[in-house]
């Protein structure tokens, strides 16, 4: 048979599954993405992109389904690329993550460990606390605002979005209105004119805080009277972002309007601000919280790429003394109010660079606890810990490490160079903090092979 070429339509039986929730088939013994497909279906689709060792293709007809096929409640489900999974009913969704990382870390790390279940969301829709929406011009006037259709810069506009909370979701539409009837326009990516990038909501202890991501600063008081409307003890900022990338936020910040009343999230007084790392299912960082506080024996500890230090608080109403290592200078001022709101006297957020600051915060965690006594917590991005990092833990006497991670791909990378240095996986679960996408949080317990019985 000949190769296969773009448009063609092609009928096969799909026999494995892929990291971005897509279904795997071969023709001709070439590998085929097929999107929207389910493992065990058979399927009629058309060839959307050709690759020397692949192919990727959109399911066009589905001739045998699976038992796992459910029916998308969102009409924009395979256009926007904001869900993967929506079609796949939510008992295959928790098992399909659970060999995702296991497969991941066996593929990429060499590590045949168990991995136990997923932990289930207890929402499978309206779970997030934040949204992040481009706001774009298209030639001819189209103002949208929506979502990226996937691996493009393509807006799907959208009036709402089922992953988010009914709160975050209502700014969606506020916000288009607002920007019409004031003549704002959205970022023209080729140009890099217009007037607002993006439009970023979250909800935090009930309340409200929203920024409007613009090219340069802007008036944006009339817009309070309306996020007011949409929650009467809103937030609202303005950041300005002059670059020409993809980076969402920029460096400067204005507060429109403040409440300086805090929330309280987790039982601890707090204040979030938009640029601050923070979980985005409440149900699943709690339960994911509570898991790695009850890993916590006593001694000190370190939280590596701590954020807004939710989970340092925690860990330091068990532990002597606990460091927070964060970057982001925002989310690092959160900690140090966080810290002050509750009187956590044992609890000391620490700015910069985890690979720059974790030779010396583990030294400063020595004057409480011996090394060997030391928890330390890593929840580093997607991109995983640097190599600065991964050496210092090596050189690290600490018999106890919490990996968290939102990508298994960089979990197992690193876990083969941590393993590789004397460290064992000892637990291994999953949590489900993202349902509908192909995206998992895991949690890894790693000790020192040496310790253990």
């Amino acid at each position: 048979m000949e190769e296969l070429q773009k448009n063609d339509f092609i009928e096969l039986t799909v026999t494995g599954e892929g990291t971005d929730g897509e279904g795997v088939g071969k023709v001709d013994g070439k590998t085929v993405f097929i999107r929207g497909a389910l493992k065990g279906e058979r399927v009629r689709a058309k060839v959307i992109l050709v690759k020397p060792r692949f192919d990727v293709a959109i399911t066009e007809k589905i001739l045998t389904p699976s038992p796992s096929r459910v029916t998308p409640p969102c009409p924009l489900f395979g256009k926007c690329g904001g869900c993967d999974l929506q079609h796949m009913s939510y008992g295959a969704q928790i098992e399909y993550k659970r060999r995702l990382v296991k497969d991941a870390l066996s593929k990429i790390g060499g590590i045949d460990a168990e991995v136990e279940e997923t932990e289930p969301s207890l929402f499978e829709y309206r779970y997030r606390n934040k949204i992040s929406l481009p706001v774009r011009q298209y030639e001819g006037g189209a103002l949208k605002i929506g979502l990226f259709a996937k691996n493009s810069h393509r807006v799907v506009e959208t009036e709402d979005c089922l992953l988010q909370s009914e709160k975050t979701a209502a700014v969606i539409p506020v916000f288009r209105n607002f920007m019409k009837e004031n003549g704002w326009r959205g970022y023209d990516e080729q140009t890099g004119e217009g007037d607002v990038r993006h439009i970023v909501a979250r909800e935090a202890g009930g309340r409200l805080c929203v920024a409007i991501v613009a090219c340069r600063k802007i008036d944006c008081r009339d817009f309070v009277g309306k996020i007011k409307a949409v929650d009467p003890e809103a937030e609202l900022w303005l950041n300005v972002n002059r670059r020409r990338d993809n980076v969402i936020l920029g460096d400067e910040w204005y507060c429109v309007i403040k409440n300086e009343t805090p929330v309280t999230v987790e039982n601890l007084k707090t204040f979030i601000h938009p640029a601050g790392f923070f979980q985005v299912n409440d149900f699943i960082r709690e339960k994911l919280y509570a898991c790695v506080a009850d890993l916590m024996q006593g001694g000190a500890a370190v939280e590596a790429y701590s954020g807004a230090g939710l989970l340092s608080a925690i860990l330091a109403k068990k532990a002597k003394a606990v460091y927070g290592i964060e970057i982001n200078r925002q989310a690092h001022e959160a900690a140090m109010r966080m810290k002050e709101l509750n009187g956590i006297d044992n609890f000391f957020p620490v700015l910069g660079d985890v690979g720059e600051k974790l030779p010396a915060v583990l030294k400063e965690c020595s004057r409480f606890a011996p090394p060997s006594e030391i928890f330390i917590v890593l929840d580093p991005p997607r991109t995983g810990i640097s190599e600065a990092a991964a050496q210092t833990l090596l050189q690290s006497d600490a018999n106890n490490m919490v990996y968290v991670s939102c990508n298994p791909a960089t979990l197992a990378r690193d876990a083969a160079r941590l393993i590789k240095g004397g460290y064992r996986p000892v637990k291994i679960k999953p949590f489900d903090m993202f349902p509908q996408t192909a995206n998992v949080e895991t949690l890894m317990v790693l000790k020192r092979a040496r310790n253990l019985t």
